[in-house]
């Protein structure tokens, strides 16, 4: 009985290290330092060659000095620029088939790698904290290629890392944001709800205290504060610019229910669009014409309103 005492003593002692202790610094190595390609099998291979579009290789670098790689995409006579931002474990390539859209409607189109992502460098990936100064770099330089208005159009982390930028940059003309999350300590708790639904033996990770610990490990280890990735505080900072917030109605990862969270942070001039679907970053794919029609009227609005200019030169 003894020797059964001190044994059990162990496993639970192990058992509560494993869970509050080093399950939590695996998941937030998982999603900051590990650097995963998603296999885009739907879009490998494409360029906007594949679309008869002719397109240019950039080479930039992030305000911080991390290199990022992109495309260039040019129109005649352009209306401005829009800048497609991808989501968390793809690349540019993910963005591929919205460029004939762009390009459609006028508009020069900027393609380009997050940091540690697809061909760009960088050892970390933030949920936007840094990736927020890509967008920031790739505005910069869509604006040194064409001086008109610049809109920002991302999914997933690719949305967060967009209107995280717009809200520091007043002169972004405009956002579409799709299926992101409201901040990294939300997300974080509902996914590790989620990830529970695999096994049952995962049940044993409770969400609380474990998320917050992984919220804690993912900023020490990725070198951001967590709290500082606050997206429908970001929103708030959009008022007067149009604004559209797109989600798929069945989206099990970043429920529908965001988009109208930031609509109302944004401002009466944001707009809401829900695609019906349950997938996740593929309401362009399952409502493209009303995804489009949506878009056009950001684009519209965008192209129409005077030039901004603020202190800092952006």
């Amino acid at each position: 009985m003894k020797w059964a005492k001190r044994l059990g003593l162990v496993v639970l002692v192990g058992l509560l290290v494993f869970v509050f202790g080093w399950a939590p610094w695996w998941l937030a190595g998982l999603f900051t330092t590990r650097r995963f390609a998603y296999r885009d099998r739907v879009n490998q291979g494409l360029t906007p060659a594949s679309f008869s579009l002719p397109f240019e290789d950039l080479g930039f670098n992030a305000p911080d000095g991390v290199p990022l790689k992109g495309w260039w995409v040019p129109a005649s006579e352009p209306h401005g620029t829009v800048i497609l931002v991808h989501g968390l474990n793809r690349s540019r390539i993910e963005m591929v088939r919205k460029v004939p859209f762009v390009h459609k409607q006028g508009w020069n189109a900027l393609l380009f790698d997050l940091r540690h992502h697809g061909d760009s460098g960088g050892d970390i990936s933030s949920f936007g904290y840094f990736e927020k100064q890509d967008v920031h770099a790739a505005v910069a330089l869509a604006r040194a290629r064409s001086p008109v208005p610049v809109v920002v159009w991302g999914v997933s982390l690719g949305a967060a890392s967009a209107t995280l930028a717009a809200a520091e940059d007043p002169s972004i003309a405009g956002l579409v944001c799709d299926s992101t999350y409201r901040s990294l300590r939300d997300t974080a708790a509902h996914h590790l709800g989620l990830f529970r639904q695999f096994r049952w033996w995962l049940r044993i990770v409770p969400v609380w205290p474990v998320s917050g610990e992984a919220v804690y490990w993912a900023g020490r280890r990725g070198g951001f504060d967590p709290d500082a990735i606050d997206i429908v505080g970001a929103a708030a900072h959009l008022s007067g610019r149009p604004c559209l917030f797109v989600a798929n109605s069945g989206d099990k990862r970043m429920p529908k229910e965001i988009a109208f969270e930031l609509k109302a942070a944004a401002g009466p001039q944001a707009q809401v669009l829900i695609v019906p679907g349950e997938s996740h970053g593929e309401a362009y794919r399952d409502g493209t014409a009303a995804y489009e029609n949506a878009v056009q009227q950001v684009l519209a609005t965008a192209a129409s309103a005077p030039p901004l200019r603020v202190a800092n030169g952006r």
